[in-house]
């Protein structure tokens, strides 16, 4: 683990690929996982996940926000 992160705090260091939140073991479709994009030409990533049985992107403030904190 590289690193822990919660609302409030600047994304995790680029070479961090993967975060994890705390919902604790895949289940079904949803994951805990959630990878990072390789951003948009502003600089400003996403991170992909899997929930409710289908793909999310979420900004970096509203990945903290709904699954934090996260860990990498």
């Amino acid at each position: 683990m590289t690193g822990c992160w919660d609302i409030g705090d600047p994304p995790p260091p680029d070479h961090v690929l993967v975060v994890r939140d705390d919902m604790g073991d895949d289940q079904d479709d949803d994951s805990n996982q959630w990878g990072r994009t390789r951003g948009n030409v502003d600089g400003s990533g996403e991170w992909k996940g899997y929930k409710n049985g289908g793909k999310v992107y979420l900004d970096w403030a509203e990945l903290v926000r709904r699954w934090g904190p996260v860990t990498g």
